[in-house]
């Protein structure tokens, strides 16, 4: 049996990323669960703002802003983010975070996070009262001591443990045990049923 819950913006887990915008005294975090990839050629990664967020006209004006990655570990630094307003706070200086400069675009990355992302807006699009905005991911860093060359694009994501949000029901989890690999794990399937 199923209980119907209606239209929703539950979906779960989604990276509880910091997304940076502005540049110098001006750069801003905000928190970010509306996050996702959209394209791999080119590279493009979307993220959804309310409409009358700062960080919003920050990247209206640059064009650019950074995508960072937190650890599970900062769970409280980003909630902090994503419940106070850059108008009236300086959230480097609340959080501790280092604003570290990037290499293709303005605003910085924040050097605690292990994985970050630079992106250039490419389109901003309204959807009632929030902002699409797809930036085209023009550099990607990560902390060396995350890497692992064993593995596909040299991530470790158990080094990184990304900290994950549960939208709806507020949640912030980390991400688990490795279960299997992507486009491999499902060949078993397909070998039965090539098999009757």
């Amino acid at each position: 049996m199923k209980k119907q819950l209606g239209p929703s913006d539950a979906i779960f887990p989604v990276p509880a990323a910091l997304i940076v915008s502005g540049m110098n005294e001006d750069a801003n975090i905000i928190t970010l669960a509306w996050i996702g990839i959209v394209s791999s050629t080119p590279p493009t990664i979307g993220i959804s703002l309310k409409k009358s967020r700062y960080s919003l006209g920050l990247i209206r004006k640059t064009r650019e802003f950074s995508v960072n990655i937190p650890t599970a570990s900062f769970f409280k630094e980003v909630d902090y983010c994503g419940i106070t307003t850059g108008r009236k706070r300086d959230k480097f200086d609340d959080t501790g975070f280092t604003p570290m400069e990037s290499s293709k675009i303005s605003p910085p990355i924040i050097k605690e996070c292990p994985y970050n992302i630079e992106c250039k807006v490419t389109h901003d699009i309204m959807i009632g009262d929030w902002a699409l905005i797809l930036g085209e991911i023009v550099e990607t860093h990560i902390d060396i001591d995350k890497t692992d060359e064993s593995k596909r694009a040299g991530i470790d994501i158990s080094k990184i443990n990304p900290l994950v949000y549960c939208a709806e029901v507020r949640e912030y989890w980390t991400i688990g045990n490795l279960l299997g690999f992507g486009f491999n794990a499902g060949k078993e399937i397909k070998a039965k049923l090539k098999d009757s």
